[in-house]
């Protein structure tokens, strides 16, 4: 099932077309009731991330999904949590070709000129990933991962980036909470 559940994922993010709009992407183990869990503690990834290159963004990205669970309901402890949460991001550059091709034809003046030509123009971005997963430190399965795919801005400021993080932690929490209260 995490095989499955991980290779779903992957080709969610792989397979997303970067847009000016967020998507975010979940998943969960099905045969898992989410709505048990009651408590949590977050632990790093093993990966190198954020935390080596930013470590004022790492430390809000955790705060925030730390916050995330705390207001879906869920109680931060550090001996034997119910489930551990950690998260990974990625960013990559991302690229649009729009070629416009011009066709042969004479133009509508009183003289003959015959027009050919085409026309190209290259769009560039950071296309960004943010994962965040949930697993069972019992059995040490994934039992929900959540990704958020969009463009990063460019340059942006302290205040811009938070407000970047809690856009896509607040669509993966929404989905989240969602499917942890539908059994209830």
């Amino acid at each position: 099932m995490r095989k499955l559940l991980i290779t779903a994922m992957i080709l969610l993010v792989v397979g997303t077309v970067a847009a000016t709009k967020m998507k975010a992407y979940v998943g969960y183990d099905k045969n898992v009731d989410l709505g048990a869990f009651k408590t949590f503690d977050y632990r790093d990834a093993l990966a190198a991330s954020v935390v080596d290159q930013a470590p004022p963004v790492h430390e809000m990205i955790k705060l925030l999904i730390i916050e995330k669970l705390q207001n879906g309901g869920m109680e931060w402890v550090e001996e034997d949590p119910d489930v551990l949460v950690t998260y990974h991001s990625d960013t990559d550059p991302a690229m649009r070709m729009n070629v416009t091709l011009y066709q042969y034809h004479y133009s509508a003046n009183w003289w003959w000129s015959p027009l050919w030509g085409s026309g190209m123009d290259v769009s560039s971005w950071s296309q960004g990933t943010l994962v965040v997963d949930i697993w069972n430190p019992k059995t040490e399965e994934i039992v929900w991962r959540g990704a958020v795919v969009g463009v990063i801005p460019e340059n942006p400021t302290p205040a811009k980036a938070q407000k970047t993080i809690e856009k896509a932690l607040k669509l993966m929490s929404k989905e989240f909470h969602k499917m942890r209260n539908k059994d209830k």
